[in-house]
């Protein structure tokens, strides 16, 4: 098979941000027409040239493509459609501009920010005629949600726009995630805006409701009311909603009790125990009552089948989704299609899968409760994959898909007369000769017997494998096996995709890419288990039960190719170059090493120096379980750090940081390698490449490719079993 590019594997041209809108036509039909929008990004190009190089591009099912906009720089969150359809808005670095879809247009800039200040989040309409919309910077210097307010009935001569308020300010270190309008009155007051609130401790978020009543200048608003916490929003961003009857609908990781009530602000956290967080429950959640104090939360069952909290209501990926992500609403506010996936809390944890499946619900005409109404069938015709609703008609759905050989699109899900549902593809906007490049793994489910803190029991662990297909030549000679981490912890390899690990496989490799303990996408238990006394324990123990499952008898019969005559690689980014530290510093009975050689980018090695330095300190804040200073997190944080142990390397090792990483801060690999290289085993050796001027993603476009070849050529020297024609350099030894 032909081998990706640096560009391909990098993704440097990709399509995102899709959406779309059934919009009703202005003739005698009386029938709606399906528009969609998506941002393109055309590549890398030169710095200076003045051109973004993403364009937002627009589509009338059944017509041909138009770029609307194009090289807009800030192009991030392509088009937002208005309720019916209408207009929409897009925000580029410093403009908010109003379009028009009679003829997919963008009129003029309806606000413009100030120097300092940039946009945050996604716009949501009022109606037809205002937006609320984030803004981050500026004086103060925090997030804040404003108002358009329209003077004016004419939406198609120029609209004139005051910003009022703001109607919320974000706590300092706080952001602004989210937020929604109930569109009407309620309870017979003021309508309502629902937002999503990160804390400073951004492990935690509150649902907080104002009042937004923009019929009177200058009015005072009552101060904001907490409604929830979520405890968990590292698991999935919290998602507010209103539905048609006023209830608000919530994707929440909540701390609930016996008796109905939960935990619905940070200071009532504070009072319980510091663990008490991991007792919260991820799902759907409506609050019927928003005037009762405190609100109570009702569980919807989105798979009636199954207990609340034992399926995830989420479509996880490892980077941004491609399209908004979370459960969606038609226009009406009756119908929600919402994304759900089966968990290692639910029934089938001996077969687990990162796949998606869609599911409707509607308010019910007796009760006004929302109830499940049916699966939807979507996996006939787009497959596997992860899905994320888009738009609402009256007889289809519209949804994003992604999966290993799909960076993802729009298809169409629609309901024939006899209830069965037909599925359709709606754009195709992958080259094809990249997709010609991607493999489909196989999804395995694993079991680590010696899973710590499971008392005994086993753990089941979800993993893929990707090998290059079987045939004549190159794909039927041995493949080596090669355990690939992902960064995080709290993310996931869903059935996704991920160009690297197609690379990977292509090269010559089994690679295995597997969710350990601390992954999202397998429940919050699972997650929970990498905190406090976890943190390099459970996960490392599992990556441990992923080698010893790649030299048993089962993986040889799964992939006759697999060759273990020079043992088993590891590899990783960010945490997943944490992990594979740690890997390489473990060792087997006789005394040599668990893993042959090992790859470590942008990983911790220090964990003193991680929590001083870095800039995301409250993620390990909650990793550690405390701070470092603390006697107790200072013995744990010494026995988890691998410069505590690294002159115990045994193997070969690359190490690959950027110099001005502040997320893993650069000052704690000079040491580490320092340390490896005194090893006095004959096996350890150490190779280095401190990038300059490149942070935790080391994005450059030089660095990507330098990267890449360095990988490459370190897996070919230390894995690759070594012939008399073949110099592991990539040299050819001529004769």
């Amino acid at each position: 098979m032909s081998e990706l590019t640096a560009a391909e594997v990098r993704c440097h041209t990709k399509t995102s941000e899709f959406s779309a809108s059934f919009v009703q036509k202005k003739d005698a039909s009386d029938s709606s027409q399906l528009i969609m929008s998506w941002v393109h990004t055309r590549g890398r190009l030169e710095k200076g040239s003045g051109d973004s190089g993403k364009d937002l591009v627009m589509m009338v099912q059944g017509e041909f493509p138009q770029v609307v906009l194009s090289g807009v720089e800030g192009l991030s969150e392509g088009a937002v459609f208005s309720p019916n359809g209408t207009f929409f808005v897009v925000q580029t670095k410093d403009t908010l501009l109003l379009g028009n879809t009679d003829d997919l247009t963008t009129s003029h800039g309806w606000v413009t920010l100030m120097a300092g200040e940039s946009f945050t989040g996604r716009p949501v309409w009022v109606k037809e005629d205002r937006v609320l919309f984030g803004v981050s910077g500026g004086a103060p210097k925090r997030d804040r949600l404003f108002c358009t307010l329209s003077q004016g009935t004419g939406t198609n001569t120029a609209v004139e726009v005051e910003m009022k308020g703001p109607l919320f300010v974000a706590e300092h270190g706080g952001a602004l995630l989210s937020w929604d309008h109930s569109q009407e009155q309620i309870g017979g007051g003021e309508a309502k805006v629902a937002i999503v609130h990160r804390l400073a401790n951004a492990m935690l978020a509150e649902i907080v409701m104002v009042a937004l009543d923009n019929t009177v200048v200058g009015r005072s608003r009552p101060p904001p009311k907490i409604l929830a916490l979520d405890c968990r929003q590292e698991y999935c961003p919290p998602q507010v909603g209103f539905l048609a009857s006023g209830a608000l609908l919530l994707r929440l990781n909540a701390l609930c009790f016996r008796d109905g009530s939960h935990v619905c602000n940070a200071q009532a956290l504070q009072a319980l125990p510091q663990d008490a967080s991991n007792q919260a429950k991820h799902g759907l959640w409506v609050i019927e009552d928003l005037q009762q104090t405190p609100p109570r939360l009702t569980p919807v069952d989105v798979m009636p089948e199954e207990v609340h909290g034992s399926y995830d209501c989420y479509s996880g990926m490892y980077g941004r989704p491609g399209a908004v992500e979370g459960f969606k609403m038609d226009r009406t506010r009756h119908k929600v299609v919402a994304t759900a996936r089966h968990n290692t809390a639910g029934k089938n944890n001996n077969s687990l899968t990162y796949s998606d499946d869609l599911f409707e619900l509607e308010l019910s005409d007796t009760d006004s409760k929302l109830k499940a109404k049916r699966a939807i069938n979507t996996k006939d015709e787009s497959g596997k994959g992860c899905k994320i609703p888009v738009a609402i008609g009256e007889d289809s759905i519209i949804y994003h898909h992604r999966s290993p050989t799909e960076s993802g699109d729009l298809w169409k899900s629609s309901d024939s007369n006899n209830n069965v549902a037909s599925t359709k593809r709606l754009t195709k906007t992958m080259p094809l000769s990249l997709q010609r490049k991607l493999l489909v793994p196989e999804e395995v489910t694993i079991f680590n017997k010696e899973a710590p803190l499971r008392d005994g029991e086993k753990l089941p662990i979800h993993a893929q494998i990707f090998t290059p297909p079987k045939g004549d030549g190159d794909n039927s000679r041995p493949l080596q096996p090669l355990l690939w981490l992902h960064g995080g912890p709290m993310a996931q390899y869903s059935f996704d995709c991920n160009p690297l690990l197609s690379w990977l496989a292509s090269c010559g490799y089994l690679v295995m890419v597997p969710n350990f303990s601390g992954s999202t996408g397998n429940g919050l238990e699972f997650m929970n288990r990498v905190l406090a006394e976890g943190c390099g324990v459970t996960d490392l123990s599992d990556c441990l039960a992923c080698a010893t499952y790649l030299q048993s008898d089962e993986a040889q019969v799964r992939e006759p190719r697999l060759d273990l005559s020079r043992g088993i690689a590891v590899g990783g980014h960010s945490w997943g170059g944490y992990l594979a530290f740690m890997c390489m510093l473990q060792q087997q009975k006789n005394g040599e090493s668990v893993f042959s050689c090992g790859i470590a980018a942008a990983g911790i090695t220090d964990w003193f120096v991680q929590q001083r330095h870095t800039e995301v300190r409250y993620y390990d804040y909650a990793l550690m379980g405390g701070w470092v200073y603390d006697k107790t997190i200072a013995a744990r944080a010494r026995d988890v750090s691998p410069i505590s142990k690294a002159t115990e390397l045994r193997a070969p090792l690359l190490v690959l940081h950027g110099d001005q990483d502040i997320d893993v801060p650069f000052q704690q690999i000079p040491p580490f390698v320092e340390a490896a290289k005194r090893s006095p085993h004959p096996g350890a050796s150490v190779e280095y490449q401190a990038y300059k001027g490149e942070g935790h993603g080391m994005a450059g476009t030089e660095t990507q490719v330098d990267y890449l070849k360095r990988v490459k050529t370190f897996l070919r020297i230390n894995l690759k079993p070594w012939d008399f024609t073949d110099n592991p350099h990539g040299e050819v030894t001529a004769y």
